[in-house]
């Protein structure tokens, strides 16, 4: 009896925390600093290292979590969103944050989180301040969530701040250009601390070196610290050279793949050559880039046909997986199933896509915020053939039938979120 009113009070607490998703996105920092004060500002006790940017964020934080875990500090993770279960965000040396300390948190803070009208991502972000702060971490790593200047994660001052490639996304919120949208992201910037960038186009590097001096703090540029190079591309990754400093480290095995993924990994070592109070061996680095598992990224469900899982979800994030795939299997035609967040840009798609296209199956986000299938489906046959185009708005059926019809030689990558990772999973019966 005692053990299902326990379940039934989590199970109506974690849907508490759900339902704060319905408030949307209010940028800005006063609500979050005030559940903060109010909480004993967990957050200004553990050392952080702050990302932000348009793609990649999440691979980058991946590799510098695991190689700081590799090198024997407790390591906090923050990222999202989550691709099964909420409790993904929130990572103490890759241990998942527990039901019950959600639920210890709801309890204890909910009338304050209510008082505040906390957001959903204001409420995590303090969530998984605190949980690490409990937990004693030694350093933390932290993904914004949207942007970087008004972002919930934007109250830490921290050791390093990151900023990987940026391009075009939630411009409803950052603006319409790359110039405005890199000025957000150079809002995590901080005076007289290490800014840390990753390669980026011409334009956008010439706009956060000037938005990073404005706030005083100190450039460094991710290409001039870490040279790296990759044969043997696979989709079960690829062997990479590394040189950072003096240190030569070759191979090394890195579980991610592709061109876009050498660009994280480039970022991610020139942070740990950064963070000198945090100090890593060359071998605890190669150890902790070859423990690295990152799901979602062209990731492999079935190898006869060969079916594949990427969360790319934007047209910056979507070209380097073709160019990827033109690499490990050139010549070849792969199917795809596309679904794709209300508001992403879709123009300029088809012309990507084409480059691989044998068909396009345009769907949509089931119990999300989805584009419409149709409206996906309208823009891509300005490059791609109709006939290669077939609509179903239902995933859960489509999901089936298009994978019934599968050659042992056929290929086929489902694309577009993180939200569709449920139904995906749970179809192919593999377990997060």
């Amino acid at each position: 009896m005692e053990k299902n009113f326990n379940e039934l009070l989590l199970q109506k607490n974690l849907q508490y925390l759900y339902a704060l998703d319905g408030k949307g996105i209010k940028p800005g920092l006063k609500r979050i600093e005030s559940l903060l004060d109010r909480m004993g500002n967990p957050h200004r006790n553990i050392p952080a290292i702050h990302v932000a940017g348009t793609n990649g964020k999440g691979s980058t934080c991946a590799v510098i979590a695991a190689v700081l875990r590799a090198a024997g500090y407790r390591v906090g993770l923050y990222t999202s969103p989550h691709l099964v279960r909420f409790n993904e965000r929130i990572r103490i040396n890759d241990e998942k944050i527990s039901d019950i300390d959600i639920l210890d948190f709801l309890q204890r803070y909910r009338a304050l989180i209510d008082e505040l009208d906390a957001t959903f991502f204001e409420t995590t972000t303090a969530l998984a301040f605190e949980h690490f702060y409990r937990q004693q971490v030694d350093v933390m790593v932290l993904e914004t969530g949207l942007g970087g200047r008004l972002d919930a994660t934007n109250v830490v001052t921290p050791i390093l701040s990151v900023i990987t490639p940026i391009g075009k996304d939630h411009e409803e919120f950052l603006g319409n250009t790359l110039s405005k949208i890199a000025f957000e992201k150079a809002g995590i910037a901080k005076p007289n601390i290490p800014c840390l960038v990753a390669k980026q186009t011409s334009s956008v590097k010439q706009t956060l070196r000037g938005e990073i001096t404005k706030r005083s703090a100190i450039w460094f540029y991710a290409p001039d610290l870490c040279g790296i190079s990759a044969k043997h591309l696979s989709f079960d990754g690829m062997q990479v050279n590394i040189q950072i400093g003096a240190t030569q480290l070759n191979p090394v095995q890195f579980s991610l793949t592709g061109l876009h993924q050498l660009v994280n990994l480039q970022t991610a070592v020139s942070a740990i050559h950064l963070l000198k109070k945090f100090p890593a061996s060359p071998e605890q680095i190669k150890k902790g880039i070859e423990s690295v598992c990152w799901r979602g990224r062209l990731e492999v469900l079935s190898r006869e046909p060969l079916i594949l899982y990427d969360v790319g979800h934007n047209i910056y994030g979507i070209r380097p997986i073709v160019a990827t795939l033109e690499k490990i299997i050139p010549g070849q035609k792969v199917q795809i199933i596309l679904a794709l967040g209300q508001k992403k840009k879709i123009a300029h798609l088809g012309k990507t896509l084409n480059e691989i296209a044998d068909r396009v199956y345009v769907t949509e986000i089931p119990n999300n915020k989805s584009a419409r299938a149709r409206d996906i489906a309208a823009e891509l046959k300005k490059d791609i053939s109709a006939e290669k185009i077939c609509v179903n708005e239902c995933m859960e059926d489509l999901l089936p039938g298009v994978t019934a019809k599968l050659k042992s030689a056929d290929n086929l990558i489902i694309l577009g979120s993180h939200y569709i990772a449920p139904l995906v999973y749970n179809f192919f019966k593999i377990n997060v």
